[in-house]
């Protein structure tokens, strides 16, 4: 097996990014509608009220204008990726390519307040993710070919070395 890095072409492909208004994927979608030259990107966020809907709103105005000046078409969905069947209508009628998903609640203090919200965005809608992309590979589809999530910093608990590395041990807290 080889250690060298591929690139994955990113053109012609349907590319779904949840969780497109944050900071990470507003970012990431206006860089996609800047690069490729076709296919779809589709956004997908519930636009709740972890933080300011207003800068979601404004981030997702600025990519709505920038796929104007784009040969990618750009779709958004609102909604949650907690929501199955919204999910899997999502897969079944883009049937993405690429998905990266960037839809989640952070920080830790946030959840011992709301620990709902947690277990709704960062298990159960992550698992609908992973779910859909199993699934897309059903009846002989090409499926789902890159999976891309992320995590943060909150995951290495009360490591006191940084950088973080994910090589760290993670079974400690952070006392909130």
């Amino acid at each position: 097996m080889s250690n060298k890095k591929q690139k994955i072409e990113l053109n012609n492909r349907t590319i779904l990014v949840t969780g497109s208004p944050g900071f990470i994927g507003a970012n990431l979608v206006l860089r996609l509608l800047k690069e490729m030259k076709f296919g779809t990107i589709i956004s997908f966020d519930s636009l709740n009220d972890y933080y300011d809907p207003k800068l979601k709103e404004y981030r997702l105005s600025i990519i709505e204008e920038a796929a104007k000046d784009s040969s990618v078409s750009h779709v958004f969905i609102k909604g949650s990726i907690a929501d199955k069947a919204l999910v899997d209508k999502v897969f079944e009628y883009y049937k993405p390519s690429i998905v990266v998903n960037l839809a989640a609640q952070a920080g830790v203090r946030y959840s011992i307040d709301h620990p709902d919200s947690y277990i709704e965005s960062n298990i159960i809608g992550f698992f609908n993710i992973l779910e859909a992309c199993r699934h897309s590979y059903d009846e002989n589809q090409n499926g789902v070919e890159h999976l891309v999530y992320a995590s943060s910093s909150s995951v290495y608990g009360g490591n006191k070395k940084v950088p973080f590395s994910t090589e760290d041990n993670s079974d400690s807290y952070v006392n909130c």
